[in-house]
């Protein structure tokens, strides 16, 4: 059986993943993924430049894949099950889902039961920006004094779309309201996340809007204050795409964001989503 080569990045987040592109499917090596990547969180496979057929393989192969709805741009790619990340889109809100990625957010706030994982491989690196950074949730609350995660414990925040989109423009219509509450109206979570192998992890991030109870003010100078926290450089990682690069990272225990670039600067990803299995309690 082959045995894939780790070479971790951060003490925090983050490793490099050596194999060879008609491996990645074979026996025993999709468990050796999962497993890496619940330890290590970000997993960063340099150019190995997998086609899309291969990626609907891939995810198939590490657990079962999310449908593209909402993203579904009537594309190649999107016909296949693939979600195509680049600011050449005509459609205002396809548009605004790839900004919205400017800020960090973890993916699937909107459900009860988050993404298992996210698949991204880069289809045309940026010219210029467009970096690709994560923030482990689960060292950040583990670095939290014990008064403070005592204080957060029982604290329930609410998340929406409209939370992102405050951030893209600075006079929202009512129809932008509409349009946002359609896709992703408020829902609420509890602020702090115990998952079922022992880590805990904060659902904070863009689409936080208020923390139930808290006046408006406070409640989301708290969420400032916690975001400011995760995404120290410590629990960091930042990646820097090159062709043919294929990053998974594990949704639940992260933050992710994409740094800022143009339509100039010709950046084109591929991305597919694993259904989550742990509910958000």
């Amino acid at each position: 059986m082959t045995v894939i080569r780790i070479e971790p990045i951060t003490p925090s987040i983050g490793a490099n993943v050596y194999i060879a592109a008609d491996d990645m499917i074979g026996e025993g090596i999709p468990a050796q993924i999962l497993a890496a990547l619940n330890t290590y969180g970000v997993l960063v496979f340099p150019q190995l430049h997998l086609n899309d057929d291969q990626i609907v393989a891939l995810s198939g192969s590490l657990g079962e894949k999310e449908e593209v709805r909402a993203t579904a741009d009537g594309s190649a790619p999107s016909n296949k099950g693939v979600y195509r990340i680049s600011l050449d889109k005509d459609d205002k809100t396809q548009l605004e889902y790839v900004k919205g990625n400017d800020f960090w957010h973890m993916d699937g706030t909107s459900y009860r039961v988050p993404g298992k994982a996210t698949l991204l491989k880069c289809e045309n690196p940026p010219r210029e920006g467009g970096d690709t950074g994560f923030a482990s949730l689960f060292a950040a609350y583990e670095a939290l004094p014990q008064a403070r995660k005592q204080q957060l414990q029982n604290l329930r925040v609410k998340h929406c779309l409209a939370a992102v989109g405050r951030k893209l423009y600075e006079r929202p219509t009512e129809q932008d309201y509409a349009r946002w509450d359609a896709v992703f109206p408020l829902t609420e979570h509890p602020l702090v996340w115990h998952q079922q192998d022992g880590r805990t992890s904060l659902l904070i991030g863009a689409t936080a809007d208020s923390i139930v109870g808290l006046p408006e003010e406070e409640g989301r100078a708290l969420l400032q204050e916690l975001l400011d926290w995760c995404t120290q450089d410590r629990f960091t990682y930042r990646h820097h795409w090159q062709q043919g690069d294929l990053v998974i990272f594990n949704n639940p225990g992260l933050l992710h964001r994409s740094y800022p670039y143009d339509s100039a600067a010709g950046r084109v990803m591929h991305r597919t989503t694993l259904k989550g299995h742990e509910a958000i309690a």
